[in-house]
């Protein structure tokens, strides 16, 4: 085939999952769409009339995204009634249904597991004003905290990405990958979080803040991730190094209750979780499967970040 979007995993391990088998339908959950290009493009002919998919947005899904999508589906010839996405915000939603896609604002974070490690910590003296949990990548733009003096930088691996250029001096840098537990640590003795990119998926380290209690300074931004802010856990400031400044100082000055901030993300993460067990409900009564309750199957097939990533082996899904 001449045709090729602009990126595909380029590793042989990627998030896919089979959810759901049943001699009446399959499940499977995958991450964006022209990212799954290179296995779609051999094994989609082998696709069954019951197999179904929800698409994971992990990135914004831009117009520019839903445009590849319908390219790919109109060179596969995929039906579009068997592809599910879970948007992150309204404006993906509204990118996606001008291609005649479907799907539900079912955001990414909802499938962080509250039960893991990011919790409350109770009385944790504040070390940090501010902590910015975040790959050090250009589009994190870890510059616009330079105005804060006291901030805690913890990255883990960059991935490929343009590398920032400009970083903050900070009062803790991690020299080397630390633990869940150390990051869960690190958050609870910081008086806010940091998010300040422009653009990207709901961003997990957003949300993981918000699970311990901390409330959030983030620019305005595409991707998803203010769905779970409100004016008590949140400050969502202008693109420069004084409103960022000033946002920590007030959120600082005027400390939160970690555990309303912390339910209130769990309160909606359960509302995204029930949208999707709904459209789980209504899957298997179309598809005659009336012995299995689609709210028990969630939780007991509940994993954290929802999708895992591996090797799947497409000859055997597919071909047998």
């Amino acid at each position: 085939m001449s045709y090729k979007p602009t990126y595909v995993w380029p590793n042989p391990a990627f998030p896919f999952r089979v959810y759901f088998e049943h001699e009446n339908l399959r499940i499977f959950i995958i991450e964006n769409i022209q990212h799954n290009w290179e296995w779609m493009s051999q094994y989609s002919k082998f696709f069954k009339p019951t197999d179904f998919f929800f698409v994971y947005c992990g990135w914004y899904h831009s117009e520019f995204f839903a445009k590849q999508a319908e390219e790919i589906f109109d060179e596969l010839q995929l039906d579009r009634k068997r592809f599910f996405f879970l948007y992150n915000e309204q404006a993906e939603k509204v990118n996606f249904e001008k291609k005649g896609f479907c799907g539900e604002i079912i955001n990414q974070n909802s499938w962080l597991d509250e039960n893991k490690v990011m919790r409350v910590l109770p009385n944790i003296e504040k070390h940090f004003d501010a902590i910015y949990v975040g790959r050090l990548s250009a589009f994190k733009r870890h510059f616009l905290a330079k105005g804060v003096d006291n901030i805690a930088l913890v990255a883990g691996n960059n991935h490929g990405n343009v590398a920032v250029s400009d970083i903050p001096t900070a009062s803790f840098k991690n020299e080397s990958p630390l633990t869940p537990d150390e990051v869960c640590l690190k958050i609870n003795e910081s008086s806010c979080g940091l998010i300040l990119s422009a653009e990207e998926g709901a961003c997990f380290a957003s949300s993981e803040y918000l699970l311990c209690g901390v409330p959030v300074v983030s620019t305005k931004s595409l991707g998803g991730r203010a769905v779970w802010y409100n004016s008590y856990n949140s400050i969502v400031c202008e693109d420069s190094q004084e409103a960022v400044a000033a946002a920590v100082s007030e959120l600082k000055n005027s400390p939160r209750d970690p555990f309303e901030i912390r339910n209130a993300h769990i309160g909606l993460a359960r509302h995204f979780r029930a949208k999707f067990i709904a459209v789980l409900a209504k899957l298997f009564y179309e598809h005659g499967i009336y012995d299995v309750d689609a709210h028990e199957y969630f939780y007991d097939n509940f994993m954290h970040k929802l999708r895992k990533s591996y090797a799947p082996d497409f000859e055997k899904i597919f071909r047998t």
